[in-house]
């Protein structure tokens, strides 16, 4: 990934409407209203309106709104965006926004916004309402990305480039939970030098519940800055340390929050095929991000007090440690 400067004024409510005229999308003067909507730790994102029509603008930050240094390439927005085109290629109508234009040297895209009706999955789950079937449509979903893209060369050549994966998750998440565990650095440094070597499919670095609306018919992804060429282990792990944790906040939800993990491992499987990995990369995987979410720079920030961060170390050290290589009873262990 070109580094390219980092001193690119921020768009803001105000500059929105110049942007999109900029982009050709409306014509100057026309106003535009913009509403900020929550871009997580690393972008800006608005929601924008104007006399028939509504999209929405985003653009990565200069400097992650974390507590510690995270150096991660501003390019990651033309990654997204790419990635973003392609799956649109791939995939079913409206299982991801559209791209209505962008600006690299800006670091800046503009895509459409999301239909009503949809229900952000972190909040749902967060709120005790686990649906089977969004968990399986999430699976399927992600099956369908990895068998569709598994063994393209185009799109291997495209998403080559590592560095989405190293300063987006392996140096945040792994190399700085190994830093901060020593006893544990070992299995986790081992861990990243096979997913480092593993390279199969297009693989999107943050399928999570926060990046995922419901709706009645569908699942809709959003978020893929991370997207490489890569381990398919890697999302599968990704998406259960969040059921996972769920379960570490709302103990009450165990059992149907492992429903919801098998619903969406099974669904994952029948669609990935061949593509699919094998149980002890996957729970590799999962032990190195369950550290990872309470013990590297971006730390799940539902989780609170050390007897629940505590708990998750504990999980995370069993599986790094050798306990069980069988995703089905590592998962029923996790969940009780």
């Amino acid at each position: 990934m070109a580094l390219i400067p980092d001193e690119v004024e921020l768009v803001s409510a105000a500059s929105a409407g110049d942007v999109l005229a900029d982009l050709g999308v409306v014509a100057p003067g026309t106003p535009v209203r913009a509403r900020a909507l929550s871009g997580g730790i690393s972008n800006v994102v608005l929601a924008v309106s104007w006399d028939g029509g509504r999209a929405v603008l985003k653009q990565s930050l200069p400097k992650l709104r974390v507590a510690t240094e995270w150096t991660f390439d501003r390019g990651r927005i033309r990654n997204e965006r790419r990635c973003m085109e392609l799956l649109g290629q791939l995939l079913p109508p409206d299982s991801v926004p559209s791209v209505l234009g962008h600006d690299d040297e800006r670091f800046l895209f503009l895509m459409s916004h999301a239909p009503g009706g949809g229900a952000n999955w972190k909040d749902e789950l967060l709120a005790g309402h686990v649906d089977l079937q969004t968990a399986a449509r999430a699976g399927a979903l992600l099956g369908t990305i990895h068998a569709r893209t598994a063994g393209d060369a185009e799109v291997a050549e495209r998403f080559a480039d590592q560095t989405p994966l190293l300063q987006g998750r392996v140096d945040p998440y792994h190399r700085t939970a190994a830093a901060r565990n020593p006893d544990l650095a070992d299995a986790v440094l081992g861990e990243v030098d096979r997913l480092l070597g593993t390279r199969r499919a297009l693989v999107l670095g943050d399928w999570s519940p926060k990046n995922l609306l419901a709706y009645p018919d569908r699942v809709l992804a959003l978020d893929f800055e991370v997207a490489h060429w890569g381990d398919p282990a890697f999302d599968v792990a990704f998406l259960l340390t969040h059921l996972v944790l769920k379960g570490v906040r709302r103990p009450q939800d165990r059992l149907v929050l492992r429903a919801a993990a098998g619903a969406f491992v099974d669904a994952y499987m029948s669609e990935a095929g061949a593509v699919a990995p094998g149980d002890a990369d996957v729970v590799a995987e999962l032990g190195c991000l369950l550290l990872a979410r309470v013990d590297g720079k971006s730390p799940a920030e539902y989780l609170a007090g050390e007897i629940t961060t505590g708990r998750v170390r504990v999980m995370a050290r069993d599986l790094l440690l050798g306990r069980g290589r069988h995703l089905d009873p590592v998962l029923d262990h996790l969940f009780s």
